[in-house]
């Protein structure tokens, strides 16, 4: 009986467009609560493996074997201006959206591999280059401080760029040493702690800025949230004027991840902090970063590289106190 009534949807469901399907897969992802950063990851590659086969107004029933999923893997392949990890990030989208046809009886089941891509190490700011970029700077713009302030924030907790820009001043608990990041990539509200010297730093700042409670921790002049892409720009600028090469802020959060569990060999908080869904994701996330299975104490990079430096002002710039 049930097998029959197995038949019978995968009939029905054959018929079905590739196209109205895939908006029936975004609508069911969608209420699985994705962010809106993977569902416009989904939308790029799989429109992209729709339209560069010509599957708009196909059945799902071409899609009943892997000849379709191989040929587009192959086209990939041949594409000269796609790197290999780009050829794997785009198989592995296609490869949910064919999963889930199969799960929901649009084809038949058949297994999908991921092509293999060489891995390299991704290099992190190591401990001469935090020291430059955390050492609290003697004068500067309003602006140099605030970027300052931001990838100490950053570099003390591992959290990643848009999370950063959505914190409000009332989401930090001075009293449990937390600040509660209410905007996530999975959308799963956590908390994560500050040490001593960021509660100090944030406190200074906040002052210095007149932030009131309901404001963004990082806003304009007109106390309005700061794009990515302004907060990238000043990022990129501050770390040249320093001497520095890197200016990615991504980087500052693959410099948690790895610091931090070099100091405390806790991979399972580490989890949370970078808000992983699996302990596989962050042993992943630790070999990309070329960290071998090690010790020490809760992570805190003021303390480890920043350095004291004299208080002092010059006219038309910022003495950070």
């Amino acid at each position: 009986m049930r097998e029959r009534r197995r038949r019978k949807n995968m009939a029905k469901n054959e018929k079905t467009s590739i196209s109205l399907a895939y908006q029936l897969f975004v609508n069911d992802k969608k209420t699985d609560n994705l962010s809106k950063a993977t569902l416009s990851t989904y939308d790029l590659h799989i429109r992209y493996f729709i339209n560069s086969l010509d599957l708009q107004d196909t059945n799902c029933s071409f899609l009943n074997d892997s000849n379709m999923y191989q040929e587009f893997v192959e086209e990939l392949q041949e594409d000269g201006n796609k790197k290999d990890v780009t050829v794997t990030s785009y198989c592995r989208s296609v490869r949910a959206f064919l999963y889930w046809l199969q799960d929901n009886e649009y084809c038949d089941p058949y297994p999908l591999k991921l092509p293999k891509y060489q891995h390299t190490i991704k290099k992190t700011y190591d401990a001469d280059e935090l020291a430059v970029l955390l050492k609290k700077p003697k004068d500067c713009t309003e602006v140099e401080y605030q970027t300052w302030v931001f990838i100490n924030f950053v570099c003390a907790t591992g959290i990643r760029l848009s999370s950063a820009l959505n914190v409000k001043v009332n989401d930090i608990s001075r009293k449990e040493k937390t600040v509660y990041i209410q905007c996530t990539k999975n959308n799963k509200a956590q908390s994560l702690f500050l040490n001593d010297n960021m509660l100090s730093i944030l406190n200074k700042y906040i002052i210095a800025f007149e932030l009131e409670l309901d404001d963004y921790l990082f806003c304009t002049a007109e106390k309005t949230k700061l794009a990515k892409r302004s907060v990238q720009d000043n990022v990129a600028t501050y770390n040249r004027k320093l001497g520095l090469k890197k200016t990615s802020i991504h980087l500052m959060r693959h410099t948690f991840a790895k610091n931090y569990y070099l100091q405390t060999k806790d991979i399972y908080t580490l989890c949370q902090i970078l808000g992983h869904s699996t302990i596989s994701t962050t042993e992943q996330y630790l070999k990309d970063l070329g960290v071998s299975l090690a010790d020490g104490t809760a992570y805190n990079p003021q303390s480890l590289f920043a350095k004291e430096t004299t208080k002092k002002k010059r006219r038309g710039k910022m003495s950070v106190r």
